[in-house]
């Protein structure tokens, strides 16, 4: 049996807009000197899809994150929250993630709006959310 149709995020997204990022980075224990430095830098998000595999590659002044995952398959990696390991699922349109880390579980979801735009949200195990808005390239 086939998997059910999905919408493809793929492309090159640069984010526009985001909100409560630094409320988000502190619940993590981010320091104030790398909270500062991170609410200073332009996102680009280059999504690759095919099928129920991703290669998502995060790009900024200061790194480049790069992960490639399967859908339900958890991967493991490591950055500035240290050790994490993340298990992505689809949830109707909607990419979900479970990334469990020293810190808590932290969830994620990404998915495409009526206006085109791709939404990403991270929250915190405490709760807090940040909230990241991306157009296509």
């Amino acid at each position: 049996m086939s998997s059910p149709q999905r919408v493809d995020l793929s492309g090159t997204w640069k984010m526009v807009q985001v909100d409560n990022f630094d409320a988000y980075l502190q619940a993590l224990g981010i320091g104030f000197l790398l909270r500062a430095i991170a609410k200073m830098l332009s996102n680009t998000c280059v999504i690759e899809q095919e099928g129920d595999t991703f290669h998502v590659k995060d790009i900024n002044t200061l790194q480049t994150t790069d992960i490639t995952f399967q859908i339900g398959i958890p991967v493991e990696g490591s950055g500035v929250i240290g050790k994490y390991k993340v298990t992505v699922t689809w949830d109707g349109d909607v990419l979900r993630g479970y990334t469990e880390t020293d810190k808590g579980i932290i969830r994620t979801e990404r998915y495409i709006r009526e206006d085109g735009t791709m939404l990403y949200s991270m929250t915190a195990p405490n709760g807090v959310k940040t909230t990241q808005i991306f157009v296509k390239q």
